[in-house]
């Protein structure tokens, strides 16, 4: 078991404790999550489907990682390891989707306490979504199960953006993910069926909170990309300039063709002599 932690204890572009996912061979049915710098012997995997059998499942690590299969009614899950090591308590979380139509509404999933202090989306992307770069998303900081006011929330990107946000009265933080994309980091493509295939990078969410003669930090990991919506918006309006220089063509070449024509003589009346 000692080697165990040892492997998922290994370093990523962040010191932040995090949960990768990866494809889990050429199965579809099967899903592989790597903890990366946190020492964990477990991952807890929380489904869409709370009062079903497989509601939490408690998946082993090994060598390669923990390995979610995919449940019959496919949907989200929510991913979480743990780390004590005396008076720290370290969290890493992530959501895994499954694609599935017959999946659940995964709100009770997400308001279930499942640590001491928690970042949860609010909302997460539904299906055929995902975070983007250049929104606002927020997200809620609890402790025990209640809202925490004042919370400073750490954001850090795969891109090198680092940033810190504050939670409001309701213990909601709103984060601006940034626009942080360029000819090197446009080349990595989002993974799992969250990422579609489609370009992007990471980021991770974190909070540091004292209680009670112990320190707890936990970190909410997801994948972004490039907002599509602002590409389509300067296309567009690209689109619309053309369409009116296009549209004034004929005016010009109307107005050309007339100052282009030759003066007529001025006519003047004779007068018929008597």
């Amino acid at each position: 078991m000692e080697h165990a932690h040892h492997a998922h204890a290994m370093r990523s572009w962040t010191d932040l404790p995090l949960l990768k996912t990866k494809a889990g061979g050429e199965s579809r049915e099967r899903v592989i999550v790597v903890p990366q710098n946190i020492v964990a012997d477990a991952v807890d995997a929380y489904s869409n489907k709370l009062a079903d059998e497989n509601g939490r499942r408690r998946l082993p690590l090994d060598m390669a990682g923990a390995k979610l299969d995919k449940p019959a009614s496919g949907g989200f899950h929510w991913l979480a390891a743990r780390e004590e090591q005396g008076d720290e308590v370290r969290v890493a979380s992530a959501v895994y989707y499954f694609g599935e139509r017959g999946a659940e509404n995964p709100t009770d999933m997400f308001i279930t306490q499942k640590h001491e202090l928690e970042i949860v989306p609010q909302p997460y992307p539904r299906e055929h979504s995902r975070y983007r770069a250049n929104e606002d998303w927020k997200f809620l900081v609890r402790f025990q199960g209640h809202p925490v006011v004042g919370q400073m929330v750490a954001l850090e990107t795969q891109n090198g953006t680092k940033s810190v946000w504050v939670s409001d009265a309701q213990g909601v933080v709103t984060v601006h993910l940034p626009d942080d994309f360029n000819a090197e980091t446009d080349g990595k493509e989002i993974g799992g069926s969250r990422g579609m295939g489609m370009r992007g990078s990471d980021f991770v969410l974190a909070a540091r909170r004292a209680d009670g003669g112990k320190t707890y930090l936990t970190a909410f990991n997801a994948a972004y990309g490039k907002n599509a919506f602002d590409q389509r918006s300067i296309v567009m309006g690209l689109g619309f300039t053309l369409l009116g220089m296009l549209g004034a063509v004929p005016l010009l070449r109307q107005r050309r063709k007339k100052n282009d024509m030759p003066e007529q003589p001025e006519q003047t009346e004779q007068k018929e002599e008597a």
